[in-house]
């Protein structure tokens, strides 16, 4: 007698590769917001990059401009996401971040970090992302003004939003192959919807706070239909053992 062996279930938790146009919906959508080409978008960037939202390397957020009835979308890759994929190619050596900042002499002063001394004037942000193949680093400055917008925590901690956008860029830039479209909720451009400056029923941190607890109950989830298909499994099997031993003594 054969054995039929019970069906693996897909997981989208931990392989990307499987996520459809309705998990997108079900798990990031259900206000059922989001357009056929947003969800593409969406799907390019988790399937492409192999970016998994479960592990907080992708977040996609929508929801309804308060003011214009209209929806705001936003695809938002981590950074840890882009150190992960850097760290993953044959080539990357590592990398140096930190701040740009006028001293009490009014010297223009690069430091490694974020840490500010009481004197400093913060002006900007910078980053090098050493290759293996290149025979310099990837170097990248950028000024303060351009990307604090004076919300959130570009007012809480300042340094620390630059260094992160500053090492960012410069990993983009030294491996566009991989990270070349994948772009952090601090930065944009043509390929990527940002979050306008616009009052919304929710904050960006509350939406992002609530996408998260959302993440885990999924997780929680999964984990709970996965030990109950097991269970079932084991279940079909025994009873399998079962009919064979009572036909065996027939």
């Amino acid at each position: 007698m054969t054995k039929e062996v019970a069906k693996v279930k897909r997981d989208i938790t931990i392989d990307t590769s499987v996520w459809t146009p309705q998990d997108v919906k079900r798990f990031f959508d259900p206000q059922n917001l989001l357009s056929e080409k947003q969800i593409g978008q969406a799907l390019t960037l988790i399937k492409g990059r192999n970016l998994n939202p479960f592990a907080n390397e992708i977040y996609i957020i929508a929801y309804k401009n308060k003011k214009t009835g209209g929806v705001e979308f936003s695809l938002i890759v981590s950074k840890e996401a882009f150190l992960k994929r850097a760290a993953q190619s044959k080539n990357y050596e590592g990398f140096e971040a930190g701040i740009v900042v006028l001293d009490k002499e009014g010297v223009l002063t690069e430091r490694k970090g974020s840490l500010m001394l009481p004197t400093d004037t913060l002006v900007g942000g910078w980053a090098r992302v050493y290759r293996k193949d290149f025979k310099v680093p990837v170097e990248i400055q950028l000024s303060l003004a351009e990307y604090n917008k004076g919300k959130s925590t570009w007012q809480s901690m300042p340094a620390t939003m630059i260094r992160k956008t500053a090492l960012v860029n410069a990993l983009r830039e030294a491996f566009p192959e991989d990270l070349g479209n994948m772009y952090t909720e601090d930065d944009g451009g043509e390929t990527f919807d940002t979050l306008k400056d616009v009052t919304p029923t929710e904050s960006r941190e509350e939406v992002m706070a609530r996408k998260r607890a959302q993440i885990e109950q999924m997780k929680q989830e999964q984990a709970a239909r996965e030990s109950e298909a097991q269970s079932e499994a084991i279940e079909e099997m025994v009873q399998g053992e079962l009919i064979e031993e009572s036909e065996l003594e027939y």
